[in-house]
């Protein structure tokens, strides 16, 4: 099966969540790190890929912005297709992206609509299957204790910087993220868990509730799957 039938249609509910590239890591260590970590997850994760080396290798090399700019910016990127056990089963796209100097992006998307749609092969999701993403969104802060992650329609935690640049970018340094401007701007994102071992929030304009390592899920908007 090739990538335009794996998701198809949408809207798209994404779970992504912002890692720290250290001082002189190898981008290829670094996602192999975040991949090799999957199976330890509660929620199963299968990759359907069989050539992942492969892939990991295109990461990082990377390939120019534009080929005819030798100043051009080089666009680290993969994506994977995996199935995720929520507990039920059901086709996501892993894409990872290093979106700055120091930044990576982890983003799980999934098929978003309330409704099933047999032709694709894709479930929707019902009322009850909500929390199902939330759970899974902390188990992965369990397992990467990541600076934050996000879940939200159609958009990626890269929103949370407010800047509105496309990546890569140094905009997205890790050290741009300023909680006091995005828990103002954040109510297109359901919810959001921020790493406290960060920066300590003072005030939280939203309901909340802490995490085992300093982590606090924070509930800034609610689903609204119309279609």
């Amino acid at each position: 099966m090739d990538w335009s039938q794996w998701l198809q249609g949408g809207p798209f509910l994404e779970v992504s969540f912002l890692l720290e590239l250290k001082e002189m890591e190898a981008k290829s260590k670094a996602i192999q790190d975040i991949i090799n970590k999957l199976p330890k997850l509660t929620n199963k994760v299968e990759i359907i890929d069989e050539n992942v080396d492969e892939i990991i290798d295109f990461f990082d090399r990377g390939c120019p912005y534009d080929e005819e700019d030798p100043e051009t910016n080089f666009i680290h990127s993969l994506r994977l297709r995996v199935f995720v056990h929520l507990p039920r089963k059901r086709k996501a796209t892993l894409q990872i992206e290093m979106v700055s100097s120091n930044s990576i992006m982890v983003n799980f998307w999934f098929y978003g609509s309330i409704f099933d749609t047999f032709e694709w092969d894709q479930i929707g999701i019902k009322k009850e299957e909500i929390k199902d993403f939330t759970n899974f969104l902390i188990e992965l802060y369990s397992l990467y204790e990541f600076r934050i992650g996000a879940i939200a329609i159609e958009e990626d935690v890269l929103e949370l910087f407010g800047c509105g640049e496309t990546y890569p970018n140094e905009c997205y340094c890790y050290e741009n993220l300023n909680p006091d401007c995005f828990l103002q701007e954040a109510s297109r994102f359901i919810n959001i868990i921020w790493n406290e071992k960060c920066e300590e929030l003072s005030r939280i304009p939203h309901n909340h509730k802490r995490l085992h390592k300093e982590g606090i899920l924070i509930e800034t908007g609610s689903f609204n799957l119309e279609s």
